[in-house]
């Protein structure tokens, strides 16, 4: 068998069949933590160690502590390879802001220390823009052997403004399904300062953030909204965020031509949030590269951001372990 395909699909297998909750063989260690709590974790597997990844969490409550991050993490480690995931405070608290990129560039930097080699990264949603903006920096260039960026968008104010047109095209958050409820409650979580809702309702909110990508029904998770900000005008909403000032290190835009290493971009043709037009964006730019590569991407219903899935496409599944193989140090 080609090498790496037997280990990356046991890698898919345990993700998606395996028990969940700590492994035996996998040690985890929190090196330390943001002001606001949030741990840096370090997996390793407690015998045998194969190589090195940062894994960048995307917009969720939980940080580094997502329930899916800290399951593909272990399920990684106990395969033999070290995993660092740092937490990112703007995108757990639902903004955005530059400080996050230079949270994924620290720890890029702090991985390729540890392992004493460079060291594949895995990158989801926006956390995935940030990583591609971050390796693009002189301090990170020589530090990466390759990355996966599922879900990355181009041009963040591209990104929002798309949101907003599916914000107008879907008014009645009766008709939600989970990804555009997700939507509008961290439409409210980012904007809490500028709201007059009272602590009961706060609570209820950020109690369904914080749970929103464990096991539940759709109605159990819109029940919080629907008490206390179904009236809510959602795409106003979306238009006082725009008009906060964006830091261009947010988007890749612009910054692709400075990344050293290769570049895997994975896309669901059904993303609500980031139309299949970003990663061609991306592709485009990174191909205008000298001596590099094509830039390779799968565009397939299998994966969602965070989610994989093979069973939606199955004979996409070899061509993700391929684009995986990089970035776990597999020819």
């Amino acid at each position: 068998m080609i090498p790496g395909t037997l280990t990356l699909t046991r890698l898919l297998w345990n993700y998606l069949k395996g028990k969940r909750g700590p492994m035996q063989n996998v040690r985890e260690t929190v090196l330390d933590r943001t002001a606001n709590r949030y741990p840096s974790i370090l997996y390793t597997h407690k015998q045998n160690n194969r190589g090195t990844l940062v894994l960048v969490h995307g917009v969720t409550a939980r940080a580094s502590e997502d329930p899916n991050l800290v399951h593909l993490s272990r399920c990684i480690a106990s395969l033999g390879f070290r995993c660092l995931t740092p937490p990112l405070v703007g995108l757990a608290n639902f903004q955005h802001i530059a400080d996050d990129v230079d949270t994924v560039a620290t720890a890029i930097q702090r991985a390729r220390d540890i392992a004493d080699d460079s060291v594949g990264i895995l990158a989801f949603s926006y956390g995935a823009s940030y990583a591609l903006s971050a390796i693009s920096r002189p301090v990170t260039r020589d530090c990466c052997r390759a990355i996966l960026a599922f879900g990355a968008y181009y041009l963040l104010a591209d990104a929002l403004e798309h949101q907003r047109q599916l914000l107008v095209r879907n008014p009645d958050p009766e008709l939600d399904d989970a990804d555009m409820l997700y939507l509008r409650y961290t439409l409210l979580a980012c904007q809490r300062s500028d709201l007059q809702l009272s602590d009961a309702a706060w609570q209820a909110i950020q109690h369904t953030l914080t749970n929103y990508m464990l096991p539940s029904t759709l109605e159990d998770k819109k029940r919080a909204l629907r008490t206390y900000a179904k009236s809510f005008d959602f795409v106003d909403l979306m238009q006082r965020y725009q008009r906060r000032s964006l830091s261009p290190v947010l988007s890749p835009a612009g910054q692709l031509h400075d990344v050293a290493c290769p570049v895997a971009l994975l896309h669901d043709p059904n993303d609500r949030f980031v139309p299949a037009s970003h990663p061609e964006r991306i592709r485009h730019e990174l191909d205008a590269r000298v001596g590099h590569s094509p830039t390779a991407t799968l565009t397939t219903p299998m994966l969602s951001h965070v989610s994989v899935d093979p069973r939606r496409n199955l004979r996409d599944a070899g061509r993700l372990i391929r684009l995986l193989k990089p970035a776990f140090g597999f020819q």
